[in-house]
């Protein structure tokens, strides 16, 4: 199948045409491939501005138009599709050199361009295109404009083609942003704005040679250096530092548990598994992102095109011991074994004996080789993604079992429920078929928007279509496997493994314990925390975050631990009160919460009357609410419950389950349900919204990427909801939503240093406003959630959850919460609109062949 989807992509025939006649030596090229018979009152206007603040790399924008008499010989075909031969050939006039096949990749058209209008005497075309600055060297041309890029200076010049050279050029603009341009040649005829620079050409027979020179800021010109050996080695390492650390802190934190007296036996078995896998994730690193920094230290070490041709049999395998590696730690039955070996076989045989299968040493199969080489490197590439989907899912298998997260098998009571092939292999070979899918797509929406002015007619065009699209295959089954390694995720599980085995201790949260306190933290940053650290396109400090979410963590439970209700004293002694609120005692809370509630009920009708028998009554029920606030501590010695603490919020304090791990397990369970929303918005303001759009589109791993990111904040909402319900008895607060309002602020606070690092290299915040903000409403209504399930033994008494929870808040604290609730919900629609960044980046340029070539 795989085959057969690539063969329809790559092998379809292109669409043939007869062949434009060659130039007669002497003759005018111009005239030949764009006449110019009538077109003597044409007009043009040109202008680029580069905007430089608030985004990472330097956006480029460039408008070309031109005026057309109706007495030139195209101007008519200005009006049909365009998707015709005609429109092409009349707008290769304005946009293209003359008889060219050009892929302009660097250029990218804005929506709706260009765009014709009738005006009198012919027709206005408006053509906008834009571009980013983001790289360091080479050229990219963007409509008549040429952009030269270097590392310590930029050059623009006007390079109209030829088509456009006779015309009458009424305005010339060029603005190269803050601070201005260096040079400027010729010298501009005038100013505009605080940069822009104009020329008006005024009875000149040919354009002036604009040229403009300028000194780039030093943020925007580092960023744009993602291809120079020491910023692509440093991004690189932060990257896997980032590994690097969490490992080394799981590590640390597996020789402190080994140390604590009286561990349990399933303590033993989770300790083991996390240190395993500390081992085996930095490892997966090493070979799965590490293979980049070392053939890059090869090639500059040693022969270049040597390891260049070298590289993408290495690559396979090392995606082969990527996968060993994952096999070994998830120790899977016999079927996934075989199934593993089986995949890797094709994948071996093109990385040792390609000239065996027909395929050359650097497996370049865009041209001059057999079908038959073809078909095997695309079934080893299709073999090496589905090898990954599988090492990482036996992987993921053995965490979650640990983790208690997949329930026990039917059929045999009490054992483990095991990994079945009936059931993966089918989804991983859907999954790979569906991602290779996706980037065949891709590939040819890529070649459709950079060669949209191609001669479509000419034979030339479809053997570099097939060439191409051949070429981007040859890619994509060497380094699609590098796509995906969720080491994250699976960090996150073995972690989880870690703290239910925990759990069995008596402890009312994991705070009490100092080292489930650490593997709580570390946590905190692997799945709830967010990704920052990225300055200047270069992710060398993104490791530091790992240690600002710990410490966010650590610090408001710090401020807010006395402030816990289970935290605060008996008035009768200096006993906690969490120490006598255990689970055998939640039917006796219950009840008394329940009547203290009804109590309260009696007496807010008992405030309308004033007779000397409603006074009489309420001073019964006062000594009855008395009597509910009587306490014994552990020893037995009668006392009350601390002042401002109420049997209600004693209830509350408990939460819906038992144990912290129970109730850690609820909340993220409804946290996930409740978060549909809200990754619903973060994906569309991220993947879908603006730009964003467009450059999924055209990135290979584009589509992809969207419901991945998905699911990847389905998990930041679960994980987040666990860590709620983990501390919950540990939390500030009297309700749900007070204590989410600790966990939101501590996955806020990480924020802070990021955004004072975009604002002083000015690059913008993207999204992060709109994230920090959506994690708080999620929270809020998980804690809602939990109050309301802590007395849903009372649901069969009510109509609805509704008078249920207004039961419990009573109405002026449900008034108040939602009257927060709204505020929230107003808040999140204020940052979208004014703080999310919907213009997007420059997509990867996995596609791009380079400059205007």
């Amino acid at each position: 199948m795989l085959v057969l989807l690539v063969l329809c992509a790559v092998l379809w025939p292109a669409r043939a045409g007869a062949e434009e006649k060659p130039a007669i030596p002497g003759q005018n090229l111009a005239g030949l491939w764009c006449p110019t018979e009538g077109s003597g009152k044409a007009r043009a206007s040109a202008s680029i501005r580069l905007r430089h603040s608030g985004s990472v790399h330097t956006k480029v924008t460039a408008r070309l138009t031109v005026h057309v008499p109706s007495s030139w010989r195209y101007t008519k075909s200005l009006l049909l599709s365009e998707d015709t031969d005609g429109y092409r050939r009349a707008m290769r006039c304005f946009a293209r050199p003359h008889g060219t096949q050009h892929r302009w990749w660097g250029e990218w058209r804005s929506e709706g361009s260009p765009r014709v209008s009738a005006e009198k005497g012919g027709l206005r075309v408006t053509l906008d295109t834009f571009s980013w600055i983001d790289e360091d060297n080479g050229w990219f041309s963007l409509g008549p404009w040429k952009i030269e890029q270097g590392t310590a200076h930029w050059r623009i010049l006007f390079e109209p083609v030829p088509g456009l050279r006779s015309v009458k050029w009424t305005k010339i603009l060029v603005d190269p942003g803050a601070p201005g341009a260096e040079s400027a040649t010729p010298k501009p005829t005038t100013k505009e704005d605080a940069t822009a620079l104009v020329w008006r050409p005024k009875g000149e027979k040919a354009p002036p040679p604009v040229a403009v020179r300028l000194e780039p800021d030093w943020r925007r010109s580092y960023a744009a250096q993602d291809n120079r050996f020491l910023f692509a080695n440093l991004n690189d390492g932060g990257n896997m530092a980032y590994t690097f650390v969490v490992s080394g802190l799981m590590l640390y934190a597996v020789a402190r548990l080994r140390r604590r007296a009286g561990a349990s036996t399933l303590e033993a078995e989770s300790a083991t598994t996390l240190r395993d896998w500390a081992w085996v994730s930095t490892g997966a690193v090493i070979v799965f992102d590490g293979d980049a920094v070392l053939f890059r230290w090869l090639r500059a070490l040693g022969d270049d095109e040597l390891w260049t041709a070298r590289e993408p049999r290495l690559i396979f395998a090392a995606s082969v011991c990527t996968a060993t590696l994952l096999l070994a730690f998830a120790r899977p039955r016999r079927p996934v074994v075989l199934a593993g070996a089986a995949l890797a076989v094709p994948v071996l045989a093109v990385a040792f004996q390609p000239h065996l299968l027909g395929l050359p040493a650097d497996l370049d199969v865009s041209d001059g080789t057999s079908y038959r080489a073809f078909y095997a490197l695309s079934i080893a590439g299709g073999s090496a993604q589905a090898l990954t989907f599988l090492a990482v899912t036996a992987a993921a298998w053995r965490l979650a079992r640990a983790a208690d997260l997949i329930p026990p098998s039917r059929r045999t009571p009490g054992a483990p429920r095991e990994l079945l092939m009936r059931y993966a292999g089918p989804l991983i070979v859907t999954l790979t078929l569906a991602v290779g899918a996706c980037y065949i797509l891709a590939a040819e929406r890529n070649w459709q928007r950079a060669s949209w002015l191609s001669d479509h007619g000419d034979p030339q065009y479809g053997i570099e279509h097939r060439g191409e699209l051949r070429g981007d295959v040859t890619w994509f089954v060497v380094n699609s496997q590098n796509w995906w390694l969720p080491v994250w995720l699976l960090t996150g599980i073995a972690l989880l493994a870690a703290l239910r085995a925990a759990a069995a201790r008596p402890t009312d949260s994991p705070v009490e314990d100092r080292e489930d306190r650490r593997v709580l933290m570390i946590f905190f940053p692997v799945v709830v925390g967010m990704g920052l650290g990225v300055f200047a396109n270069n992710g060398l400090l993104s490791v530091l975050w790992v240690f600002f979410n710990m410490l966010a963590l650590r610090l408001v439970l710090a401020v807010g631990a006395r402030k816990a209700v289970l935290n605060r004293a008996l008035e009768s002694s200096t006993e906690r009160l969490g120490v006598t609120v255990t689970a055998a005692r939640r039917a006796d809370i219950l009840g008394r919460a329940r009547r203290y509630r009804e109590i309260h009920a009696k007496m807010r009708r008992l405030d309308h009357g004033q007779s000397d028998d409603d006074i009489l009554q309420r001073r019964l029920l006062e000594q009855e609410v008395r009597g509910l606030h009587t306490w014994t501590d552990s020893a037995g010695t009668t006392g009350r419950l601390p002042a401002q603490v109420s049997v209600v919020d004693v209830a509350l304090a408990l939460g819906p389950r038992d144990t912290w791990w129970g109730n850690g397990r609820r909340a993220a369970l409804l946290a996930c349900l409740l978060g549909l929303p809200a990754s619903t918005v973060v994906v569309w303001s991220g993947w879908i919204r603006g730009d964003h759009w467009r450059a999924n589109l055209h990135h290979g791993f584009g589509l992809p990427d969207i419901p991945m990111g998905f699911l990847t904040w389905q998990v930041c909402w679960a994980g987040a909801g666990f860590v709620l319900g983990a501390l919950w008895r540990a939390l500030p607060g009297r309700r749900g939503p007070v204590k989410a309002l600790t966990v939101a602020a501590a996955y806020a606070l990480p924020a802070v240093p990021d955004a004072l690092g975009n604002f002083a290299l000015d690059q913008g915040h993207g999204d992060l406003a709109l994230i920090v903000v959506t994690m708080l409403p999620v929270l809020t209504l998980t804690g809602i959630a939990l109050d309301l399930e802590t007395f849903q033994g009372e649901r069969r008494y009510w109509q609805s959850r509704v008078g249920l929870l207004l039961s419990i808040y009573q109405m002026r604290y449900f008034s108040l919460q939602l009257a927060y609730l709204v505020a929230q919900a107003v808040a999140l629609i204020t940052l979208w609109q004014f703080f999310a960044d919907t213009g997007g980046g420059p997509p990867p340029k996995e596609f791009e062949g380079g400059g205007g070539r």
